[in-house]
């Protein structure tokens, strides 16, 4: 079969965020930047994508758009079905890029599984776990603003709440003792250090949070600190988890290959989409090493780690898939979670809908 590519189309997409003050350690902005991504077909057929910008990755919405647009150019007559070797393509043609070469992947994807009239969980090898739980993510407050805001993700039905570190022990414990307070011992927690902290920082940190029953410590220490995240690895108390050491699969081969750490929170938009992710998951699979996803922006990103989520045997706890519900003016619809759960759509491709107009 030959579906040639007759056009690619890039659409900035700039969200406010329900609350323009959330932050993090890395930093924080009232919007998420990224852009859909829309793949013409000969038959008619449009495949959507998305693709992210991370400032905190060091990336920009000129540079990714950059990149989409060359990779545009390159694909432009090829055969829309044959995924793999498009994505080949363009990672001899420019290699990393990782976000762009996310949003093309995508919209392949979406737009291959529309032409088989199957929803994008069956192209990927079918349906492992009926639904999947949402953890849902507290930006940095102060402690007692954070325990309401959590009690408020408990009445709503969600059973897993990550809780964000700033690399101040005192006021970082107060936050989770605040917090376990107020949702009881029935709610599972974690905590991301965003490398806020060292090795010796977030071990003793880890032991003296002990008594509030945290699941995973993500991201203790830098990105590039292997040797201080196997340590914390090592010697804490719980499970620690790589999220900044893990954008590429060359990192997350040598953090499995090394047992550097228990598992990895994987973004298919930052290690290149659903292509590589498969390939990350396969190796954490045969590591013994723990996988979660996550995603932030658009409900149509959260929709694609859906699908992949939900065809992805190993995934060993609850996923971040829920963040697009604190954005505003989401063109994107047809997701929703039910009691802290989500279900991929069982409509052809990524099964969610993009509004008439987006521009």
């Amino acid at each position: 079969m030959e579906i040639l590519i007759r056009d690619v189309e890039i659409l900035p997409l700039v969200l406010p965020k329900d609350d323009p003050k959330w932050r993090f350690a890395l930093g924080g902005e009232p919007q998420a930047k990224g852009f859909i991504v829309k793949i013409h077909g000969t038959d008619g057929t449009v495949g959507l994508g998305y693709a992210g910008v991370a400032t905190h990755h060091g990336e920009t919405q000129e540079g990714v758009k950059a990149a989409l647009e060359t990779y545009a150019g390159v694909i432009k007559g090829l055969n829309a079905i044959e995924v793999g070797k498009i994505i080949n393509l363009l990672e001899q043609h420019l290699p990393g890029n990782n976000a762009a070469q996310a949003g093309i992947d995508l919209a392949l994807h979406d737009l291959t599984a529309k032409v088989f009239q199957v929803p994008l969980y069956q192209l990927l090898g079918g349906r492992m776990h009926h639904e999947i739980p949402v953890m849902r993510i507290l930006a940095l407050k102060e402690p007692e603003e954070m325990a309401a805001n959590a009690l408020k993700l408990k009445e709503a039905g969600f059973r897993y709440i990550k809780v964000k570190f700033e690399g101040d022990p005192t006021k970082d414990l107060a936050r989770l003792r605040e917090i376990r307070k107020a949702v009881g011992e029935e709610i599972h927690l974690m905590v991301d250090m965003n490398q806020s902290y060292t090795a010796k920082q977030a071990i003793a940190t880890l032991k003296r949070a002990e008594p509030y029953r945290i699941d995973i410590c993500e991201q203790p220490v830098r990105a590039d600190d292997w040797e201080g995240l196997n340590r914390v690895t090592r010697e804490a108390p719980c499970i620690v988890e790589a999220h900044e050491s893990a954008l590429s699969l060359k990192d997350i081969f040598f953090l499995v290959k090394g047992r550097i750490v228990d598992s990895i929170n994987l973004k298919i938009g930052q290690v290149g989409g659903i292509r590589k992710a498969q390939i990350a998951a396969a190796l954490c699979k045969w590591a013994n090493v723990a996988l979660r996803t996550g995603t932030t922006g658009s409900a149509l990103s959260s929709a694609f780690s859906l699908h992949f989520t939900t065809a992805t045997e190993n995934i060993a706890y609850a996923c971040e898939l829920g963040e697009f519900a604190r954005l505003l003016n989401d063109p994107v619809s047809g997701l929703e979670v039910k009691e802290g759960m989500l279900t991929a759509p069982e409509h052809p491709g990524v099964g969610v809908f993009l509004q008439e107009g987006t521009r």
